[in-house]
């Protein structure tokens, strides 16, 4: 019988037979892999590089939050994904970047989805990415004798036309017994309401938060603030080109897997994730902005039946708008990819057909 030996600390001792040879081997085994260890600590440590797929993302303010906490959390990255941004202040101008090529998805509110729906068949409605019951209101001017709504009567209001803010505009001058003959509505672009109100060319104007919030700090105890919680439902939608969604569907499917981590995020952690915002914007939008967008949204990603009628709700109002009180209205089913959020939060997708 062949005799194996070891050398050990006390000298040579004989081991014999085949358990010896199995002993032998398994001791020079873990030897070597002891002293590899010792010569490689860094491969154990090394990152291993990841790409980042590229998209682009045509963002309105309004979606500020979500997207900000999405990116600054990395939860964007954790999906392999990286997003550049074009940002601007309404959703309408968002949505027209996303249709000129500019951008994979796009943040619009129901008016300009329902108006490109009539003319469009390349883009999809993924989900409402957020949704408020007090999302639009009007500030006026105290010096110009404004305390009550009915004050507004004979009074010039701006707005941006065809906007969820013009839209609520009349639905608020319903409510309070005023038509729109009774005031004088002045239509300018967005980014032309906040020096009309504050320079006095105009006596009111109806927005979102981003200009009334500007509006409230501008004009100070001469700002006049109205609202009226509950009299419409806006759903801010996240829209996608059919374009990405047939040639790289699995990333829309990880956009959205990040957006639903950044829900349960803000939901868990509100404080935190208004900190991350105010950080990442420095003097571009104040506290008070960022703390009323955190406020007056629930940010939930969901298709739901009471979104389409909202959307059926605007195709009307649409159409009286353009003097076609007739006009059909579209079916925004064939609008709705639904298939992407079904697939990573099917209790989301709540839609009657």
């Amino acid at each position: 019988m062949a005799d194996y030996r070891l050398r050990t600390s006390k000298g040579v001792v004989g081991v014999a037979g085949a358990a010896g040879k199995f002993l032998v081997g398994f001791l020079v085994a873990v030897a070597l892999m002891v002293v590899g260890c010792k010569q490689r600590p860094e491969e154990a440590t090394k990152p291993t590089s990841v790409t980042l797929e590229s998209v682009a993302l045509c963002r309105s303010t309004t979606a500020l939050l979500p997207m900000v906490v999405a990116e600054k959390q990395g939860f964007f990255a954790e999906q392999g994904l990286t997003v550049t941004v074009r940002e601007s202040i309404m959703g309408k101008e968002a949505l027209e970047g996303m249709l000129r090529g500019e951008c994979d998805f796009a943040t619009a509110a129901e008016p300009p989805v329902v108006e490109y729906a009539r003319q469009r068949d390349d883009f999809r409605l993924l989900g409402a990415l957020q949704n408020s019951d007090n999302l639009n209101r009007i500030v006026a001017r105290a010096d110009r004798g404004i305390a009550k709504p009915e004050d507004l009567r004979g009074k010039r209001i701006a707005t941006a036309k065809g906007t969820a803010p013009h839209y609520f505009l009349e639905l608020f001058l319903e409510k309070h017994g005023l038509e729109p003959k009774d005031i004088k509505i002045v239509f300018m672009k967005s980014d032309e309401l906040l020096a009309a109100l504050t320079s006095g060319q105009v006596d009111a104007v109806s927005m979102t938060n981003n200009i009334v919030t500007k509006a409230q700090q501008a004009l100070q105890a001469n700002a006049v603030l109205m609202e009226e919680p509950g009299l419409c439902r806006n759903y801010y939608l996240l829209l996608a080109t059919t374009n990405l969604l047939e040639k790289r569907p699995e990333v829309v499917a990880r956009f959205l897997r990040a957006l639903l981590k950044t829900e349960e995020f803000i939901k868990q952690k509100p404080d935190e994730a208004l900190a991350i915002v105010l950080a990442s914007q420095g003097q571009k939008e104040s506290s008070a902005e960022i703390k009323q967008l955190l406020a007056g949204y629930q940010y939930r990603l969901s298709l739901e039946h009471s979104m389409l009628m909202g959307l059926e709700d605007m195709a009307r109002w649409t159409g009286q708008q353009a003097g076609e009180s007739q006009r059909s209205i579209p079916n925004f089913l064939n609008l709705i990819a639904a298939e992407p959020l079904r697939t990573v939060k099917p209790e989301a997708v709540r839609l009657e057909k």
